[in-house]
């Protein structure tokens, strides 16, 4: 049962999609559990079922495959009980055979539903087959086919709804077939049939579905009873079954149905032993499993294993009658074939079952073996145990005494251990006096901790060791001792984390100055930046292209230094904040916080560089942009060029000009016009170019597209002036073919009479053939000169008809119509002379036929003259006569026949052109052709007969040469025979064993020879025969050549039969001479094998043997040589130098060991090489090296030749005569692995760049100069030690035995597979040899990769050991080098240690705690610490420098000397650190001080000053000029002059120094008026309401006014503090009204009444005006300009005014219209009184006087002209209407116009009134005066129309203020708005980049710097306009750097520079 989907349901059915009505069965399997869907067959709704195993082998519910037990499923199961040999269900439905005899049932009568009998033939019914028989009927239909339904059941079956319906391959072919199941398309299905039938199939139906066919279920179609016929044959009983029928009628209609019933019954034996296998294995396989539970014995195991073997024998007899089975059907019944096929997998799935689990079993017993053994040991070791236990029991006793005494001892030895402890911690600790201590002391503070550690450690792990088995008091005692050292163990812990803290700190330190650093070269490069883009910022906004080109490139190349910078600096401060992140929480917020600073920095320059990349960008669009202005530019001029040539093309009567002028205007116009579309192309590229490449804003944008628009106009005038250019061309060639074609014409004409006269007959007479053949050449060529002429004025009539008007076409026509006139002459004359013409035609096309038949015959002599040699009676000719007499005769006949075709062609061609002649002529030349072909036909059959001989004559010739060929073969077969047969006579008389393999060789090349050749020859010969053969056929020649074929092939055959004899003759001969030849080449290539492999194990003995250790010995010797080269170099010493150090020996020549091996002890001194140090057996071993012959001495001979080195080639390179390669000459070539020798030292070729050495080629002895290396640095000779060479050496022998084990494996290989068919004989035999060489050629092989292996292992283990010596040999270097450098670095910190304790005994005087301002020479002092710490700060960067040097070699070390080296470098560099901060700390200090001193002088100073003016009762800018001399700057000599004569002032040069230093405005010696002012001048803000009095003291004096919060005052003396009171006063001036007076400052509590503020100033945001007095309307003294600076002296004071009067008006010059003041609000008026104006309302005359009966129209004036009244309007006398004189507007004229008529109609009326302006006013955009824009300024006198108003003006009055101006100190006052004044302080911000002169005009001036935005300036002077460049320029100082000059404000276009920040 189940559903018929690719996986099992869970749980129940699939649910149905709703677009699928019906869907196919579901695989059996995943019916819900317990539904009715689920019932087995036979069982019905709420019955008992039926038989569990009925059940279970109808639904197939195993569901696992055979020899899988139950556990293995997959998914949820239902409870199954069948039997064991039940088949399994798949995880697909598999295919079943296909019923052979499964035929469409036989349907009813027309109109009758068929009707279907389903019957069993089981005689027990185990599978519930009753379930599915019945009567079914003919329901419906599904996919195309019917449905049948249950409709009559047998009795005793339950009657449930069973259909039998088809489901098609929509869900595959697995799914597809005759289905049984509850409903159409349902999940519950029992049995299905994969048979495409149009009806279901009789049998062939699996039981489960997609279980094995079950032939007992039957479909038969039920049939009505026939009636009894009297003739019928005798049938069936009437009660015989329904397959008894269906049998008879299938007897009688198929003969064949006996053969098929077998092929069916075949298939179904076999899928019954199939399936009885598969149960009885099921069966196998549940008993041995059952065997296999519970206790297992060897004797069930081998039970089980001999019931799974016997089964599984069973099994493999199985699969062998299946294929039995399949190879009979194959012969008889190929349908079964498939449906026994696919058996096959399924008895070869029970065979692999069983061997599974005969593996199974074995495992399992030895898993059991394993565990009994397991609980064996188990039982043991438990009984050893308790055994122990009672052993132990009796030493307790004993033991527990003695652990008493030891337990006393053992606490004395503890409290002893911790007590040492807690003194190593306490010292430890100690060592750290506080918690910033010197990187000295936490050295120190470190060494210690380790020891005091392991104290503690020692005594904790002591104490816990004791302590495991403590009990009692001494467990008590223990414990306490442990608290106490863990004690310790904690407090030092905590006290190294507290030295990681410290050392943390210095590391940041140094992360932190490099950081700083960086960042700093950062600022730097962007600083060049400031000094790149210097031109830009001089207030130019525009500058020259030179200039302008020049400066990008600088400010690119400063962008790109910067952008570097940049970049280096963020990349390292984003890798040390990941290693500021690893530090403790304290150190890394603070470091973090640093280099977040750090960062702030870098970004912030990131950021201006960025705008300066930005602005350097929009430069330099804009100079890109002038460049393509300026192309675009001359494209233009070279377009107007274009027009101004092709002007004379565009004249209307350019078709009258000479030709050459139209050609010379074309030519001009196109040169032109190419070079401005040349112009006009590069402007457009450049444009796209731009336009491509631009980031620029719109504005840019919209300028770029309106130079296209002038490109695209360009271009379209371009292609206009290319047009007419064409058109002139067109135009002045046609007029040359035109004045060509006259010229023709002309002479055609004269041509054309002459021709008339030729052509008039004189009289009767015939003219001559020759008068005929003038006259047609005559007329012919009059016609071809007519026709010429014509067809070149049809050319250019186009031309003509497009660019012509009236006088060209004229021309032309005319001489189309002479052409046509001339041609008619012509016509006329061709009739005239027709007939004789063609009779003279006629007569010539006659003698052209003759002439071709003649050549003809003359042909026919040539074939006469080929088959002459047949000719003189030989009946047959040799084969090479006939041959080519043949040929000849073939191609004499093709000769003939190519003529004849000819003449035939030729005469049918002139007898069709003869018919269009006249009649007599065409009838008498007829008659001739007739004739001519006659005797053509004559000739053609003549040359048929021809043909035929020699046909005749070709078959005889290929006959003899078919009689040649089989000749040639039948003697070639002859002398192969007579081959073999000396071949087996060779054999007889010598043996084959005794004769040699080359003679073997020998004799079977010379058959094979003669076997090839003679085979050749028969193939030959019948492929000849065959050609032949085929060649008669498709000739269809007679039958006595065709037998005459058939005789030679048939004698080839017997030929062949011959070859074939002697083959099988001489095969068994070949064959043994063959084998011996095999095996005498496999005997040869085994002994080449082991000799290969014995010399690999010799050539590997030095490594695998002797494990290397000659190669190490080599290494040291070439350290060695190594060292003693760089000796004799330094010390300019031979090697025989050398050799006479070496000892006493050396002077007879022998060196003896003793004397090499002591010279060798004390080479590492001599050398200072440590690493040279070696033990005495190296020395020794090193000796026995060098001692090549073995003598006991070391020559000097041999002394010398081991400083010649020897090299391997690795690339190809020649051998010259002399070390310059360009005067020598090859000598030889060194190919890759040859070895040479050097002879000298290696030189390097100082032209060519290479390095060149002479060297001794070991191959051959040949000395030369070689290239080591070239130009390049490619190497051509590599080093070659002595074990490279060795390895080298081995790797080509290994190769070598290598290639002959593979060359041995291969040939015994091919050789086998060569033979493999060979069954018996000698090859046979010697395959049987060859089998058995096999292996041992593998046991050759084995030995080969054993050694190979050994070789490797070598290798790896010698590695190993040369790896080891080079790392103590580089140790003992590593150590000595770090030793001399730490001695280097602690030098040089110990100098900068001293130089602080100097820097801080010069600043004693400023930190000894006295009263500093009472130290004399402060800046002493300062010099004395300065110079001090820049010796310090010189030691530090010295030793900072040596620590950086050697940071990266000891950086990546982990281990060794280096690494200790850099443990002590980084407390070196924390002492570096210390000293750097402490020294940096002292400066500070000491400028603090310093400028605590200095502002003390300077407040005393002012006071003094001050007093001096109250004194003398002066204003400070008075004083400035008796100081300054009327300069803008005062020197400080007049200034401390002036000090030092102020009484009761004592200040010493340095205080004064000091002073001045703190004072504005002072630069190079000189102080400016501004910093003058800034100290004498003291301003205060009133923030709390105040009196001020007329006295000091405040109990006598009388209050003057009360001070409103916000108001300004200027102090003029004090502050002053009243002692009785406690307040402090000071007397101070009131900005707003002038009133002087005391003021308290604080309050005796501390009030603050007065706040102290910055001398109060203002820039102007826009123009104003700067005015005499403090009237609005008074005289201006000058205009203020945007950014300038005033000084407030006094106000805001508020002006008392009316309102003003405002109105609209239109300016009458140029029809501005806007608002204008008519009356101020001083009550000033700004217009006069006008005139009156008019419009016209309709049309009026304007006459010259006012008497309209006595004037004159001046002219008409029309609706709508304006009219300004002159006089009137005055009443005409006459006709007593009003009438005005007026001016028109429009032109000027004057005269007078009736305003209206006498019967009321008006011509004009009054449209307004005109104003004339009498003082200068502004007309603006609006109605408000101060809030609008002004359109321009009114001049006076000029008129203007009023449009609107007047209206009154309602405003505020306005604040008026006295001020200076800080340009030029020009006092005046001004109007204070919102919107016109700013506050400002003395410090400017920079909002745009800016460069700094050191000069007012920037044109002479040069850079000091570049300021970037946001940089602040301290102002000195100005700001002050410079009239070069119209620019307001300041002086002042960068507060970043003290860099001091004059920069621009604000540039001539407005452009802001700097902007001034706002006072506190």
């Amino acid at each position: 049962y189940g559903s018929k989907a690719t996986r099992p349901a869970v749980g129940g059915q699939q649910a149905r999609t709703p677009t699928q009505p019906s869907r196919p069965p579901m695989r059996p399997g995943a019916a819900a559990s317990g539904s009715a869907a689920a019932a087995p067959l036979g069982a019905r709704p709420g019955s008992a079922k039926p038989s569990a195993g009925a059940a279970a082998r109808l639904a197939g519910s195993a569901t696992q495959p055979v020899g899988v037990s139950a556990g293995a499923r997959r998914g949820p199961q239902p409870p199954t009980t069948q039997p064991p040999g039940v088949a399994m269900q798949r995880k697909r439905p598999a295919d079943a055979p296909v019923p052979v005899n499964a035929k469409k049932p036989a349907v009813g009568a027309a109109g009758q539903k068929a009707t279907l009998v389903v019957s069993s033939k089981a005689v027990n019914d185990e599978l519930g087959l009753e379930t599915l028989v019945g009567e079914y009927t003919e329901v419906s239909a599904n996919h195309g086919k019917k449905v049948f339904k249950r409709t009559k059941v047998p009795d005793g079956v339950e009657d449930i709804e069973v259909y039998m319906y088809y489901w098609d391959t929509r869900d595959g072919p697995s799914f597809s077939g005759w289905w049984f199941g509850g409903q159409v398309g349902g999940s519950e299905v029992w049995s299905r049939c994969e048979v495409d039938a149009a009806f279901p199939p009789r049998t062939g139906w699996r039981i489960p579905w997609d279980g094995d066919v079950q032939g007992d279920l039957v479909v038969e179609t039920k049939r009505a009873p026939a009636r009894p016929s009297p003739n019928a044959s005798p049938g069936p009983p009437k009660d015989a079954p329904p397959s008894a029928k269906w049998e008879k009628e299938e007897e009688a209609n198929d003969s064949s149905t006996a053969t098929q019933a077998e092929a069916n019954d075949r298939v179904q034996r076999a899928t019954d032993r199939v399936i009885l296998l598969e149960q009885e294995t099921n069966q196998v396989l549940e008993t041995g499993r059952g065997m296999l539970e519970g206790e297992i014995t060897e004797e069930s195991l081998k039970e089980v294993e001999e019931l799974l073997q016997g089964q599984l024998n069973t099994a493999s007899d199985a699969n062998k009658k299946l294929a039995a089975d399949i190879m009979d059907a194959r012969k008889s019944a190929p349908r079964a074939v498939i449906a026994l096929s696919k058996l096959s997998p399924r008895v070869r799935s029970v065979q692999a079952s069983l061997a599974n689990e005969i593996k199974a079993s074995k495992q399992l017993w030895t898993k059991k073996q394993q565990e009994a053994e397991d609980s064996k040991r188990r039982a043991a070791a438990e009984e050893k145990l308790m055994l122990a236990k009672q052993r132990d029991a009796k030493v307790k006793a004993r033991k527990d005494f003695e652990q008493q005494q030891e337990a006393k001892k053992t606490i004395e030895i503890v409290s002893k251990k911790v007590g040492e402890a807690e003194l190593e911690v306490e010292k430890a600790v100690n060592l750290l006096p506080s918690s910033e201590a010197s990187e000295h002391e936490i050295k120190s503070a470190e060494s210690s901790v380790p020891p005091a550690m392991n104290a503690v450690v020692s005594a904790i792990t002591f104490i816990e060791k004791k302590l495991a088995g403590a009990q009692g008091a001494f467990k008590t005692e223990m414990t306490t001792l442990l608290d106490r050292a863990k004690e310790s163990r904690k407090k030092l812990e905590s006290f190294k984390v507290e030295l990681r803290s410290q050392l943390d700190g210095m590391q940041l330190q140094a992360i932190l100055r490099e950081g700083g650093e960086k960042a700093q070269s950062a600022e730097d490069a962007l600083l060049k930046t400031n000094e790149a883009e210097g031109p830009f910022l001089m207030g130019m906004e525009m500058l020259s292209e030179e200039e302008t080109s020049a400066a990008l490139a600088a400010c690119k190349q400063a962008a790109g230094g910067c952008q570097a910078a940049v970049d280096k600096a963020k990349t390292f401060l984003k890798a040390k904040s990941a290693v500021v992140k690893c530090f403790p929480a304290a150190t890394r917020d603070a470091g973090a916080e640093e280099m977040a600073n750090l960062q702030s920095r870098v970004d912030e320059v990131g950021k201006k560089l960025l705008a300066f990349q930005k602005e350097t960008a929009s430069r330099e669009t804009r100079n890109q942009l002038r460049e393509v202005t300026q192309k675009v530019a001359d494209a233009e001029a070279k377009l107007q060029r274009t027009a101004d040539a092709s002007a004379p093309l565009r004249a209307e009567e350019a078709e009258k000009e000479d030709a050459d002028k139209l050609k010379a205007a074309t030519e001009l116009t196109l040169e032109a016009e190419k070079a401005a579309g040349t112009a006009c192309a590069e402007s457009r590229k450049a444009l796209m170019t731009k336009v491509k490449d631009s980031k620029a804003g719109t504005a840019f944008q919209q300028e770029l597209q309106k130079l296209q628009s002038r490109v695209n106009g360009m271009q379209k005038e371009l292609q206009e002036h290319r047009r007419v250019a064409l058109m002139g061309d067109k135009l002045w060639r046609a007029k040359v073919v035109m004045q060509e074609q006259e010229t023709a014409l002309q002479v055609a004409e004269v041509d054309v009479e002459k021709a008339e006269i030729l052509t008039t007959p004189l009289g009767d007479e015939r003219p001559s053939d020759d008068h005929i053949r003038k006259m047609d050449a005559a007329v012919e060529a009059c016609e071809q000169k007519v026709r010429e002429v014509a067809k070149a004025l049809d050319s250019v009539w186009d031309t003509v008809k497009a660019t012509a008007q009236g006088h060209a076409k004229e021309e032309h026509r005319s001489m189309v119509q002479r052409v046509e006139k001339a041609q008619a002459k012509v016509d006329e004359m061709k009739e005239t002379t027709k007939e004789q013409s063609q009779r003279v035609k006629c007569e010539s096309m006659i003698q052209e036929a003759r002439a071709k038949l003649d050549a003809v015959d003359e042909a026919f002599k040539r074939c006469s003259e080929a088959e002459a040699p047949y000719l003189y009676g030989i009946e047959v000719l040799p084969l090479e006569e006939a041959v080519k007499a043949v040929a000849d005769c073939e191609a004499a006949a093709a000769e003939v026949q190519k003529g004849i075709t000819q003449a035939r062609e030729f005469l049918i061609d002139k007898e069709g052109e003869l018919k269009r002649f006249v009649e007599a002529v065409a009838k008498s030349g007829g008659k001739e052709l007739k004739a001519l072909a006659k005797r053509g036909a004559q000739s053609t059959e003549k040359l048929t007969n021809f043909k035929k001989e020699t046909d005749n004559r070709r078959r005889a010739m290929l006959q003899q040469q078919a009689d040649a060929k089989v000749a040639e073969a039948e003697d070639a077969i002859k002398r192969m025979t007579d081959s073999a047969a000396e071949l087996s006579e060779k054999e007889k008389d010598s043996g084959s064993s005794e004769m040699s393999a080359e003679t073997a060789h020998e004799m079977c090349e010379k058959f094979g020879e003669a076997e090839r050749a003679a085979q050749e020859k028969l193939d030959g010969a019948r492929q000849f025969l065959m050609d032949r053969q085929k060649e008669s056929r498709k000739e269809k020649k007679g039958q006595e050549e065709s037998q005459d074929v058939s005789k030679l092939i048939s004698k080839l055959n017997a030929l062949n039969v011959e070859l074939s004899k002697a083959k099988s003759v001489a095969a068994e001969h070949e064959q043994r001479f063959v084998a011996k030849m095999l095996m005498h080449e496999a005997n040869e290539s085994m002994k080449a094998l082991r000799a290969d492999i014995d010399k690999a194990e010799e050539e590997a003995a030095p490594l695998v043997a002797e494990g290397g250790k000659r190669f190490i010995v080599a290494s040291m010797a070439r350290m060695i040589l190594e060292a003693l080269k760089d000796y004799m170099g330094k010390n300019t010493l031979t090697v025989e130098d050398l050799y006479a150090k070496l000892g006493a020996g050396a002077a007879e020549g022998k060196v003896t060991e003793a004397e090499f091996c002591a010279y060798l002890e004390g080479l590492p001194d001599v050398l200072s090489r440590p690493d040279l140090a070696f033990s005495p057996e190296q020395r020794a071993a090193i000796f026995a090296q060098v001692d090549a012959k073995a003598s006991g001495s070391l020559s000097k001979e041999d002394f010398m030749e081991l400083f010649h080195d020897q090299y391997v080639c690795v690339h190809g390179i020649s051998i010259t005569d002399g070390f310059d390669i360009a005067q020598s000459k090859t000598v030889d070539k060194l190919e890759v692995d040859d070895v040479v020798q050097t002879l000298c030292e290696v030189r390097s070729h100082e032209t060519l760049g290479m390095l060149r050495v002479e060297v001794k080629a070991l191959k051959d002895g040949t000395k030369g100069w070689v290239t080591m290396q070239g130009n390049q640095g490619k190497v051509y000779l590599s080093l070659l030690s002595p074990y490279a060479a060795f390895i080298k050496g081995l790797d080509k022998v290994i190769i070598n035995a290598k290639a002959s084990a593979s060359k041995v494996s291969d040939y015994i290989s091919a050789k086998s597979k060569e033979l493999s068919l060979c069954e018996k004989g000698p090859l046979a035999d010697a395959k049987e040899e060859l089998a058995k060489c096999r292996p041992k050629v593998s046991v050759l092989q084995a030995k080969l990769d054993t050694l190979k292996k050994r070789i490797e292992d070598g290798k790896r283990e010698h590695t190993k050991r040369e790896e080891l010596e080079k790392t103590k040999m580089e140790e003992k270097k590593e150590r000595k080098a770090a030793s001399v450098i730490l001695n280097a670095i602690t030098e040089k910190v110990e100098s900068a240690e001293t130089g602080l304790k100097t820097l801080e005994e010069a600043a004693g005087p400023l930190t000894s705690g006295a009263n500093i301002s009472q130290v004399a020479e402060p800046v002493a002092v300062r010099e004395a610490v300065e110079a001090a710490a820049g010796a310090v700060q010189t030691s530090i960067q010295e030793a900072r420098t040596c620590l950086q040097a050697h940071e990266v070699k000891v950086g990546k070390a982990t281990k060794g000397p280096w690494f200790e080296a850099r443990q002590d470098m980084k407390k070196l560099s924390g002492r570096v650190q210390v000293t750097e901060k402490r020294s940096a700390e002292v400066v500070s200090t000491i400028k603090e001080a310093c400028e605590v001193i200095g502002e003390d002088k300077m407040g005393i100073v002012a006071s003094a000053i001050r007093a001096s003016l109250l004194a003398r009762d002066i204003q400070a800018d008075v004083l400035f000029s008796e100081l300054a001399g009327g300069k803008e700057q005062m020197s400080e000599e007049a200034f401390f002059k002036h000090v030092d004569g102020l009484p009761d002032l004592v200040l010493t040069a340095q205080q004064k120094s000091l002073a001045l230093s703190r004072m504005s405005g002072v630069d190079a010696g000189n102080i400016s008026r501004r910093g003058f002012l800034a100290l004498i001048e003291r301003y205060f803000r009133c923030v709390k309401e105040i009196a001020i009095t007329g006295e000091f003291d405040i109990k006598t004096s009388t209050t003057q006014r009360k001070l409103e919060v916000g108001e300004l005052v200027e102090a003029l003396e004090g502050p002053k503090s009243d002692e009785g009171l406690g307040v402090m006063r000071v007397r101070a001036r009131a900005l707003s009204d002038g009133i002087v007076g005391w003021v308290t400052a604080t309050g005796n509590h501390g009030t603050l009444f007065l706040q102290s503020i910055p001398k109060p100033c203002r820039y102007a945001t826009t123009e104003v005006s700067l005015q005499e007095t403090f009237g609005s309307e008074s005289k201006e003294i000058r205009k203020l300009k945007a950014f300038e600076v005033v000084e407030l002296m006094e106000g805001p004071r508020t002006e008392v005014t009316g309102n003003a009067m405002r109105a609209k008006a239109k300016a009458v010059s140029d029809g501005a219209i806007g608002w204008f003041t008519i009356k101020s609000k001083q009550g000033s008026d700004m217009v006069q009184p006008g005139r009156s104006t008019y419009v016209c309302t309709s049309n009026i005359a304007l006459t010259d006087v006012i008497d309209i009966k006595n004037c004159k129209v001046v002219r008409k004036l029309s609706k709508g002209e304006g009219l300004t009244v002159l006089e009137g309007p005055i009443e005409d006398e006459n006709t007593k209407v009003p009438r005005i004189k007026a001016r028109a507007a429009s032109d000027g004229v004057e005269g007078w116009v009736t305003v209206r008529g006498n019967a009321g109609s008006v011509y004009a009326e009054e449209s307004g009134k005109q104003v004339v302006v009498c003082r200068r006013v502004a007309l603006q955009t609006a109605f408000e005066a101060d809030s609008s824009e002004v359109i321009r300024e009114l001049a006076e006198e000029e008129v203007l129309e009023i449009l609107e108003g007047p209206t009154e003006e309602v405003t505020d009055p306005p604040l008026r203020i006295r001020c200076r101006a800080a340009a030029d100190g020009k006092v005046g006052w001004t109007t204070l708005r919102s919107d016109s004044f700013l506050p400002c302080s003395s410090t400017y911000r920079c909002v745009a980049p800016a460069a700094m002169h050191d000069a007012l005009s920037p044109e002479s001036a040069a850079t000091v710097r570049r300021l970037e935005v946001g940089e602040e300036v301290e102002l000195f002077e100005g700001p002050r306009e410079e009239v070069g460049f119209g620019v307001l320029r300041l002086r002042g100082r960068a507060l970043k750097d003290g860099a001091t000059g004059w920069v621009t404000v604000a540039g001539n276009q407005g452009k802001p520079f700097l902007e001034a920040v706002p006072p506190e």
